[in-house]
Order: C-alpha cells, then structure tokens, then sequence
C-alpha cells in the first residue's frame, strides 16, 4: 500500500516538472521594461523566459511553430517577414497582450486571435486583408486595432460593440462615407483615423 502510495505521488511529480514555468503577468504599461528576445534559437532554448519576441525583418516566409510553445509570451512581432499565413492556433498564447505584424501579405486575420481575452494590441497594418471577422468584439481588453493600409471589404457590426478601443487605425483604406460615420457614431470614445471617404464599396479603390 505504501509503496502504492510513492508511485502515485513520485507520477505527480514529475508530471508537475514537466510542466512549463508560467512567469507573472507583466502589466502592459511595463512590458517595455521587459527584456526582448529577438532570435528565435535563443528563444527556444530558453522559451518558459520569453515575455517579448521581435523577429522583425528576418526574412522568416513561414510562422515558426516553435512559438506556440512560449506560453508566457506576452508581445510578438513579426513585421517584414514576407508572411503569406498565419497558423490558427493563437488560443496557445493565453498570456498574448500585444501582437504587430506589420508590412507582410496576410490575407486574413486568424480567429484564434479573438479567443485571448487579455490582447490590448492588435496591429496588422499594411497587408492584404479583406475581412474583419464578425468574433472582433469577443477581444474585449482591446484598446488598439491598427489595420490601415489594407482592402478591407467588411467591417462587421459587431466592431461598434467595441466601447474599450481607443485607437482605430484605417488610414488609407478605401471607406465608403456610410461606413465610416457607422464607425464614427458607434463608437464615439474611439480616435478613429481614416482617409477621406471615397465614392465607392468599400475596399475598392
């Protein structure tokens, strides 16, 4: 019985040890005093310390699936990296605050993004992005979505449920005037910054 009971308690064990080491969440406001990672080999040699990860401009074409295992990451930057997709798996990243990917050829936006409950930043500015998935208001810590320079098409309805953004950025995107006063009129505590209206559907030039 008693050697019954060491089996069952040295299995907890290691089982608590092979777990990873989840570090304290960084206050947003702080995570710039944070260390940043920005090679991906040190990264994953020593993933349960990676809180920031900038691997801007490194030519990557694919998302590295190593990342998925940093689960304390909470910033990721991947600008200029000449990505064409992204992997649906975000939900892996439950710590995620802040996320840029700025100037590659995306043309979607993937909807596990919408299950982190703690994003603040959403930045994926000059891509090729047609749609805003109707889930956007599920991010409700969201303060900032930058999506300009992209042919957005939709702009759900559901975005003017958003009342915490506070910076919507669609500059240079081909708006229609009808949706951009929906915008303005549904969210009125947002700083929306847009281009003039053009006269055509919206994401036409």
């Amino acid at each position: 019985m008693a050697f019954a009971k060491y089996i069952c308690t040295l299995t907890i064990v290691l089982a608590m040890a092979s777990m990873p080491l989840l570090a304290q969440r960084v206050a947003y406001e702080s995570l710039d005093t944070v260390p940043v990672f920005k090679s991906l080999e040190d990264a994953v040699a020593h993933q349960d310390d990676v809180i920031r990860l900038d691997l801007s401009k490194q030519k990557l074409m694919e998302f590295p699936e190593a990342i998925f295992s940093m689960k304390n990451l909470q910033e990721l930057k991947l600008n200029k990296c000449r990505l064409t997709i992204l992997p649906d798996q975000f939900d892996q990243l439950p710590a995620l605050q802040h996320i840029e990917v700025q100037h590659n050829e995306l043309e979607q936006l993937p909807l596990s993004l919408t299950k982190l409950k703690d994003l603040r930043v959403m930045d994926f500015a000059d891509n090729i992005i047609e749609r805003i998935p109707d889930q956007i208001d599920k991010l409700t810590s969201l303060t900032t979505l930058a999506l300009w320079d992209n042919p957005i098409s939709y702009y759900p309805e559901r975005l003017t449920e958003m009342q915490q953004l506070r910076v919507l950025d669609l500059l240079n995107n081909a708006m229609s005037r009808e949706t951009q006063e929906r915008l303005k009129t549904g969210l009125p505590q947002c700083k929306i910054i847009m281009s003039p209206p053009c006269a055509c559907m919206d994401g036409d030039e």
